[in-house]
């Protein structure tokens, strides 16, 4: 009985954990016109930094990979706003901007 009493106050806390982590996500989500301009951003982000929001290469930082400093200490969450305003921005959606990245490899 002690085991399963562990679990229910272990249980909890690993999914508020895994929440937080994901925040990302649901930040993108609200940010998204519709479920095909979700799946294509989140797509140039795991093609840019494998969901990693610390990734760096080079001068470019976070879970878009962008080329500014602001991204190398922002959270995670304000990593997708700068990457929707960004791609909204400059190629009007988050499909234009797949497409982009498909065939020149980055966008």
């Amino acid at each position: 009985m002690s085991i399963l009493k562990s679990l229910v106050v272990i249980l909890p806390i690993v999914i508020v954990l895994s929440n937080d982590s994901n925040n990302w996500n649901k930040t993108l989500k609200d940010l998204t016109t519709g479920t095909l301009e979700y799946k294509a951003c989140k797509l140039i982000i795991f093609k840019e930094s494998s969901y990693n929001a610390r990734a760096v290469s080079g001068s470019h930082y976070g879970l878009a990979q962008g080329r500014s400093k602001y991204l190398k200490t922002a959270t995670p969450q304000q990593q997708i706003v700068w990457f929707t305003k960004y791609v909204y921005s400059r190629y009007g959606t988050c499909q234009a901007a797949l497409a982009f990245h498909l065939k020149h490899g980055y966008y």
